[in-house]
């Protein structure tokens, strides 16, 4: 059922672009290193405790235009305030669940959240899959964040039935 709202949610997001390849036919595509993408989403979900145009910076240095310009008029203001006790994290590719007609793709990663342990005695972490779309830029030769399609924090849309 999960992986079934996860590909409702890519078809609303990205338009209904259909997909062209298969997971595992996406990942023999996958000729390039993805940290880079990944790296957004750790900067993301680990602000940087008072320096917030530092964090955004970073945050957009590893994403698309567009995928910043979205973060930062609708994510930003929710990841600050949720990372406010964070003290890291970590991102970890999994698959491609979809590769889309104009070259970029839909990944699943892991992410694991690490709770600041000096202001509770019992350090959490939480662990989490999370969606992400991804562009690679030819320049720079790397994989750019555009946009969290799910993760902690970015739920489904929650459409009203008419």
């Amino acid at each position: 059922m999960k992986k079934i709202k996860v590909l409702i949610m890519l078809l609303l997001v990205l338009l209904s672009t259909p997909l062209i390849v298969s997971s595992a036919q996406a990942q023999d595509d996958l000729d390039v290193d993805p940290h880079h993408a990944l790296e957004a989403v750790v900067s993301m979900y680990a602000p940087m405790h008072g320096l917030h145009s530092f964090w955004l910076d970073v945050v957009c240095e590893r994403m698309t235009a567009g995928g910043c310009g979205y973060f930062t008029e609708n994510i930003e203001s929710i990841l600050w305030q949720a990372g406010q006790d964070v003290t890291g994290n970590h991102a970890a590719f999994v698959d491609v669940v979809a590769t889309l007609d104009d070259g970029s793709q839909v990944w699943k990663a892991a992410l694991t959240i690490y709770q600041n342990c000096q202001l509770s005695k019992n350090c959490k972490t939480s662990e989490s899959d999370i969606y992400l779309h991804v562009v690679f830029d030819e320049a720079q030769g790397k994989w750019l964040l555009n946009r969290v399609l799910y993760g902690p924090y970015i739920d489904f849309p929650i459409f009203e039935e008419q």
